[in-house]
């Protein structure tokens, strides 16, 4: 048999825009058709985008996918191209069999189903939907659509070919085993479509899993996976396609959408070398696209053009300036710094210094009138009732807060005000922490660095500084404080970083327990105090949590993803 030549669609859709996400698919399929391509694929659910939550449940919403599906079919009319493409099905409203709701039928929870439509020559030909569905981590499709019973082999040119949907091939913990029962029906050429989302060190266990899948069945196997970030998730890509013995021939770029052709002999033509290592091996480096990505998308897609950032001359909003100039442009960044009297002036010269590097706007907006405002008339308040205020120099913890308050007011004002999102700064080592502000430092449409501990900010921070040197040394050695009081800190309230991350990576990501983690840091000196003191703080501050605004996900454990009661007692072993 001659060559085949294969495009990924490796697609960035968006949520609900129906019109959009065909009009490219389309016109993928025409540009794809006319390189000589035998076979288009694109993402899981790429007609409507991915997650969808309960719209998966809205009748207009899935009626309008399905009315697109077979508008999307014709643009394989009149031409050799078959095409491989994700949406929602509801086989009675799809065949024309089933009633509007109007007429009093199943609701569509029980019919609803994530699913591949193979299109070719301007029709749906068949279609097979998923069968196992995560409910895990941040999945939760069991509650949105119902599973595929079963899987089938069709052929195409001389396969026999199987069709899966992301969790399929992810099968190790289910009894059932879709990728065996195509095997069985003599499936030698798996497809699978996906939107698996990005974390830390997630390329590498997709590699693994598909060279392991394609050597168990003898067979190879093609992915397409979703690329572009939808609220907190972030989504990769890295198609691939691998050959019967494992090894990967393909591989499409991280974090980039496009059209990624592919040419395979399968006769095992010997020209034909195994691809090495994912080219952004470096950790740093994928996690900063991540997170690019991440910012560029929820601005688009969200229709906002411009951000608002508080500098505090510190690590955490210099990273996040760095990275909304990169995502979105500079001219589109504004920053302010907001000294207070507890502010060191190389805190507001640094914000000032890291503007100029970036080229972004930068105001300074003092919130100290306004402090000492507000705390005169909170203690003339407290002697009109009565009541005996805190001495005038003494800063308790509602005056620390009322410093971050006030800066939350102040960008909230200037957000709403210009139209600008307004982008928090605070890491996940501070939000596990409680280490944070509600309504002050917390306030924000989207937590950039929510889910990036206060080691990793520094790493990306410094990863950021080879590319040019944009972030001040004095920003990137001076000691973490969030000035509130003179002489602060974070080491005062907080073990060293680099402990503390450790015990947090072990906790939450791991989800180890207390004993077991003295246990694994006893020879680094750290105390069972201090990882009793650690966890009670985690548990304690899942409240602040819940409140955050979205926090894009980096880590295989982000706080979406950890469902914790906020009234709990039980204390772990």
């Amino acid at each position: 048999m001659k060559s085949i030549r294969i495009a990924a669609a490796q697609m960035n859709p968006t949520v609900g825009d129906f019109r959009a996400n065909a009009a490219k698919a389309a016109s993928w399929i025409r540009e794809a058709s006319k390189r000589n391509a035998d076979l288009i694929v694109f993402p899981e659910m790429a007609l409507s985008g991915y997650p969808v939550w309960d719209l998966a449940n809205h009748e207009d919403f899935v009626r309008e996918g399905l009315k697109k599906l077979q508008a999307l079919a014709l643009a394989t009319a009149r031409t050799r191209i078959a095409a491989a493409v994700g949406f929602i099905d509801h086989p009675a409203w799809r065949t024309g069999s089933g009633q509007s709701s109007a007429g009093h039928p199943a609701k569509s929870r029980d019919l609803t189903q994530n699913s591949l439509a193979w299109i070719e020559k301007g029709r749906v030909q068949w279609v097979q939907a998923k069968r196992l569905l995560p409910t895990y981590d941040v999945f939760l499709e069991e509650i949105f659509f119902s599973p595929g019973s079963a899987s089938a082999v069709r052929s195409w040119k001389n396969f026999r070919l199987g069709a899966t949907i992301c969790e399929d091939i992810w099968d190790d913990a289910y009894p059932e085993k879709p990728l065996d029962d195509l095997a069985r029906q003599g499936a030698d050429f798996f497809i699978n479509i996906s939107a698996s989302p990005y974390y830390r060190g997630v390329s590498d266990i997709r590699d693994s899993l598909l060279k392991r899948q394609a050597l168990r069945h003898s067979a190879p196997i093609l992915y397409v996976n979703q690329v572009g970030a939808q609220d907190d998730l972030v989504f990769d890509g890295r198609s691939m396609f691998v050959d019967a013995s494992g090894r990967i021939l393909f591989r499409a770029p991280a974090f980039q959408e496009g059209l990624f052709y592919f040419d395979w002999n399968p006769q095992g033509d010997e020209s034909v070398h195994a691809l090495g290592p994912d080219s952004m091996s470096n950790d740093a480096a994928e996690m900063y696209e991540a997170l690019k990505l991440g910012i560029r998308d929820y601005c688009r897609k969200n229709g906002f053009h411009k951000v608002v950032i508080g500098l505090s001359g510190g690590i955490d909003s210099a990273l996040v300036a760095a990275l909304a100039v990169d995502a979105v442009g500079a001219e589109c960044v504004l920053g302010v710094t907001m000294p207070s009297r507890f502010s060191s002036r190389g805190s507001w010269e640094d914000s000032l210094e890291l503007a100029r590097r970036l080229g972004i706007e930068c105001r300074v907006h003092s919130i100290r009138e306004k402090y000492d405002f507000l705390v005169k008339a909170y203690r003339d308040h407290a002697r009109s009732e009565k009541r005996r205020p805190a001495p005038a120099g003494k800063i308790t913890l509602a005056k620390e807060n009322l410093q971050a308050r006030l800066r939350g007011l102040e960008l909230m004002y200037l957000s709403n005000d210009e139209g600008r999102i307004l982008l928090s700064t605070g890491n996940k080592s501070e939000l596990a922490m409680g280490y944070c502000t509600l309504y002050g430092d917390m306030a924000g449409g989207l937590a950039v660095l929510g889910d990036v501990y206060k080691t990793d900010v520094y790493r990306l921070a410094r990863y950021r500084n080879s590319l040019g040197r944009v972030i001040p040394d004095s920003t990137l050695e001076k000691a973490p404080s969030a000035e509130l009081r003179p002489g602060q800190k974070d080491q005062d309230s907080l073990p060293p970083y680099e402990i503390l991350d450790e015990i947090l990576h072990l906790y939450i990501e791991r989800n180890e327990s207390r004993a077991s983690i003295v246990r694994k840091l006893k020879p680094q000196g750290v105390s069972p105090e201090t990882v009793r003191g650690v966890i009670g703080k985690v548990d304690h501050n899942e409240y602040k949590r819940r409140q955050t605004p979205p926090i894009l996900r980096v880590t295989h454990k982000a706080w979406f993803g950890r469902r914790m009661p906020i009234t709990n007692r039980f204390q772990g072993g």
